[in-house]
């Protein structure tokens, strides 16, 4: 049977890496590495991974300036590495798994469903028309996509100021000020580095461990993802769930993208309809895919961020 890496990489989908038929594997921040992990905290020969018999590994620190720790203590020379096991290579979480064969078919074949999936999302959007229902398939498309349990879709006003444009299984009240269960630092990072937040475990995201309001809630996975539009953020998907196994990785990222991308199309539409600076109505997305108005779209305060605003030339 072969090994398998979910490398946790702050902020990004989890990269999955088999490890093939190799005896040994250097990990490290150099493009010449085996397994590639571009992240400040590495070196760029961090570690290296032996492979002994069929199934036995060992992690070995190659003299890395952060160090590598299994088990919250200092990797020794060929420490052992077991099915199932988490060891962190400066700030990056690696999960080390042994691949079972009738689990791998599982997932391949749960793959393929998903990418059908996503691709009948991107055709309902595609083929869209009204822009209440292109809302509501964008936010319904990533939700299902993600596998997530609940999301909402922010937009800006004509001041700049972020509102709740739409909303799937959550109430609006519960996105205001601290009653939101949610993390508001996942958002304020996607609209202030203008790229997507994920997060599949807590344990590799320090700033979000410090959250009592994650915690709390039982959230295990997030995302958050801004809209482009003319080169400026105009809107962001948020959606999380509280299952246990949810891990967001390339794949994940690849689908969400491609939905993303088409996210333009709904912002144009939204511009010729109503025009997206004096959106005042909040939709509320239903799963069997109706959605209706319901009343004037709360603003959303971040965790820090400032409302974007635009300046007068």
């Amino acid at each position: 049977m072969t090994a398998r890496l979910s490398i946790h990489v702050p902020d990004e989908a989890v990269h999955v890496c088999d490890l093939g038929t190799a005896s040994e594997i250097v990990l490290g921040r150099d493009p010449q590495a085996d397994v590639v992990i571009q992240h400040e905290s590495i070196s760029r020969r961090h570690l290296k991974l032996r492979r002994y018999d069929l199934d036995q590994w060992t992690a070995e620190d190659l003299g890395s300036k952060n160090g590598t720790r299994i088990d919250g203590q200092a990797a020794k020379p060929h420490s052992p590495l077991f099915n199932g096991m988490w060891f962190a290579a400066g700030d990056v979480y690696v999960r080390f798994e042994i691949v079972d064969p009738a689990a791998e078919q599982a997932r391949i074949a749960d793959q393929d469903r998903r990418r059908h999936s996503s691709m009948i999302w991107n055709s309902r959007l595609r083929h869209g028309a009204q822009a209440q229902r292109l809302i509501a398939d964008l936010l319904r498309g990533i939700v299902d996509v993600a596998e997530a349990r609940r999301g909402f879709l922010l937009s800006t006003d004509n001041h700049g100021d972020w509102r709740v444009r739409a909303c799937y299984a959550i109430e609006p009240d519960e996105l205001v000020g601290h009653a939101f269960s949610g993390s508001r630092s996942a958002v304020d990072r996607a609209i202030g580095a203008r790229r997507p937040v994920y997060l599949s475990d807590q344990r590799d995201q320090a700033w979000l461990m410090q959250q009592a309001s994650v915690l709390d809630a039982g959230i295990r996975a997030l995302l958050a993802i801004p809209l482009v539009h003319d080169g400026r953020v105009v809107g962001v998907v948020y959606a999380d769930t509280n299952e246990a196994e949810r891990v967001y990785s390339d794949l994940d990222a690849q689908l969400l993208d491609a939905l993303v991308g088409q996210a333009g199309n709904v912002m144009s539409a939204l511009e010729l309809e109503a025009g997206l600076a004096k959106v005042s109505a909040l939709l509320n997305v239903g799963a069997d895919g109706m959605s209706a108005e319901m009343g004037p779209a709360p603003h959303w305060t971040g965790a820090g961020l400032l409302p974007q605003r635009e300046t007068n030339p």
